[in-house]
């Protein structure tokens, strides 16, 4: 069996697709107009033909239940923050900074399923790394082996 990604249920799928696409910046590679699969695995489901398919009832569904996050990583973090301070989407809590130093900030997409973004762990620990942290002090703040530190600052 080989694992081939989420399916994200969604009321709009062209709302979803535009939201993935213009907020995210993954790209749709195939449309199939009830379905859409996105770059890294990602597909949008419409919620009419889900329940078609699964013979399930309209009461099935409880979107923003809050107990899954789809995860990206952004090189640039705070170009992504001003884009989405630009397009008014909703946070979940604010932007972050993790104990192993990633920023990170959590959104909804607009039937309510969450969506964390961390900042590319490369960039982090180039940042961590002209901050002022040493090797050593990275490889105990990240839990990055001191090798992949140095090949990552050193890049």
């Amino acid at each position: 069996m080989k694992f081939r990604g989420p399916m994200l249920i969604v009321k709009d799928i062209e709302k979803s697709k535009g939201f993935y696409t213009q907020i995210i910046g993954v790209r749709v590679i195939s449309d199939l107009g009830e379905n859409a699969t996105l770059t890294g695995g990602l597909a949008l489901q419409t919620e009419q033909s889900w329940l078609t398919f699964t013979n399930c009832k309209q009461d099935f569904f409880r979107y923003g239940g809050n107990v899954v996050e789809m995860y990206f990583e952004e090189e640039d973090f705070d170009g992504f923050m001003e884009k989405l301070r630009k397009k008014k989407v909703e946070l979940l809590g604010s932007e972050m900074i993790m104990p192993w130093g990633q920023k990170v900030v959590r959104l909804y997409d607009p039937d309510g399923h969450i969506i964390e973004v961390g900042e590319d762990l490369k960039i982090m620990v180039k940042r961590l790394y002209k901050e002022g942290l040493t090797i050593d002090e990275l490889a105990d703040k990240t839990y990055m082996k001191k090798g992949m530190i140095e090949k990552i600052v050193h890049s």
